[in-house]
């Protein structure tokens, strides 16, 4: 089964009782079974480390008992990560957000948790596949 993969909002929110979008967070990290592969990568790990600075803690072992798998890329990704954000010129791609692009492109799935709906929202795979984004906007 192709993984989730997992973007800074859906980690703010689970680990941030304040967050809006906290109790959507929980219940679909409860509702996970054990095919569903969580993935991410280490931009979105840093990412996550500067948005909640003060749980960084909480973000450690999150990462550590979560099960996720956060994939490594080399430099010779990097022309892939270019070719997928090159239609979004009129945007600002941040470097998570091309690495998931890359990585759903790799692990060939489309299932995202995350609350950057107007970025998801706008990207497409190939084949102009849109992501199935696990969040509901709130």
């Amino acid at each position: 089964m192709p993984g989730i993969l997992i973007d800074t909002g859906a980690i703010r929110a689970l680990l941030d009782p304040g967050d809006k979008y906290h109790g959507q967070a929980v219940a679909l990290f409860k509702s996970l079974g054990p095919a569903d592969d969580l993935l991410t990568t280490w931009p979105v790990i840093t990412e996550c480390s500067f948005a909640i600075e003060r749980n960084r803690v909480a973000l450690w072992q999150w990462i550590h008992d979560s099960g996720i798998e956060v994939v490594d890329f080399s430099i010779q990704d990097l022309p892939a990560m270019l070719r997928l954000v090159a239609p979004y010129s009129d945007r600002l791609v941040d470097f998570a957000d091309a690495t998931l692009l890359w990585l759903a492109m790799r692990r060939h799935t489309r299932r995202i948790a995350t609350t950057d709906f107007n970025d998801f929202e706008t990207y497409r795979l190939p084949g102009r596949l849109k992501f199935d984004i696990l969040f509901t906007r709130r």
